[in-house]
């Protein structure tokens, strides 16, 4: 049974050296362990060997018996408030990264597009180049761009085009859109990345996203953040016409979607699959922000025997299968 690990991070030190000097956040210094990254004020992170060598992400692969890595570097591979010509230029550099380690460590490491996603045009051609010259198979997609919708309309060439070369999309959390006053006490990594999300999925869901580009494979992550257990709630207001483009009760567009294992309690995960079924789970760990070996504990203890296989790896292989084949227009 091969394992597959559909959200796990590594925050190349070529993108981290780019941010050293920095005034305004994100900005980078070097540590006697590692880097400090500072997305912002109350964000801050200490990036030490298990974020940003590769050598050491393999032997915990190995470790914990994980065959391969989906990787992105989280939120630090989000540009969406940078300059475009600047955001271009750090999504290509990520991308040869993410090529690198595809090609250094053959089948361990699968490695996401980052895109700048501040310009239309250019991610579309970043993308291309992903693919074309990287060898990259599946798009990051953050929460928000620069605290604009994912679904906004002038983003739909770029769908049409991962729809058109078959490429999975990884949605992750970034920096909210919320101002800092409204998540105090830490709640922006705990709770506020829930939410970023989920009103993602949301948006591509009432805008009419999923239903213009229906081979589009979208994967949430985090167990969905919070929209596997609202549905019945949205259900209602879908019902009195709040979303004229959504064509189907909301429950069937969660059921068009893939979601990740990430979460703590076997409840969420056990209404997670009465809500959507077992074949649309994908094992994570999401390292290494979180623990590899509780993560592969949790998802064996709590996923029924018969969906292993597919959950801990067949389903999203399936997935990548023929991904970045379609031709681009």
């Amino acid at each position: 049974m091969k394992i597959v690990d559909s959200q796990w991070h590594w925050h190349p030190p070529a993108l981290l050296e780019q941010h050293l000097g920095r005034s305004d956040y994100p900005r980078a210094s070097r540590t006697d362990t590692g880097y400090l990254y500072e997305v912002s004020k109350d964000e801050v992170w200490t990036y030490d060997e298990r974020y940003t060598d590769l050598d050491f992400q393999v032997s915990v692969l190995d470790t914990v018996g994980i065959d391969t890595a989906i990787v992105s570097a989280s939120v630090a591979g989000d540009f969406s408030d940078r300059p475009i010509g600047e955001a271009r230029e750090l999504s290509i550099l990520l991308n040869e990264e993410m090529s690198r380690a595809q090609k250094s460590y053959p089948n361990r490491f699968i490695g996401l597009a980052h895109l700048p996603l501040a310009d239309t045009h250019a991610a579309v051609e970043v993308l291309d180049d992903a693919v074309d010259r990287l060898g990259l198979r599946a798009v990051l997609l953050p929460g928000n761009v620069a605290g604009r919708s994912v679904a906004d309309q002038r983003l739909w060439p770029l769908y049409e085009r991962i729809q058109e070369r078959r490429l999975p999309v990884f949605l992750h959390p970034t920096r909210t859109f919320r101002a800092p006053e409204a998540l105090p006490y830490r709640m922006e990594v705990s709770l506020g990345y829930m939410f970023d999300t989920s009103f993602a999925a949301m948006a591509l869901i009432v805008s009419g996203v999923l239903d213009r580009f229906p081979d589009l494979v979208v994967v949430h992550p985090h167990a969905g953040g919070t929209l596997p257990y609202v549905h019945g709630r949205l259900e209602v207001y879908r019902q009195k016409g709040w979303w004229p483009e959504m064509r189907r009760p909301f429950v069937e567009y969660l059921q068009q979607l893939y979601f990740d294992t990430v979460c703590n309690e076997p409840e969420t995960l056990e209404l997670l699959i009465k809500v959507v079924g077992a074949e649309r789970l994908l094992f994570s760990t999401d390292y290494p922000y979180w623990s590899t070996r509780k993560a592969l504990e949790f998802v064996r203890g709590n996923v029924p025997t018969q969906h292993l296989p597919g959950v801990l790896g067949e389903t999203v292989l399936g997935l990548l299968d023929g991904a970045g084949t379609g031709r681009a227009g």
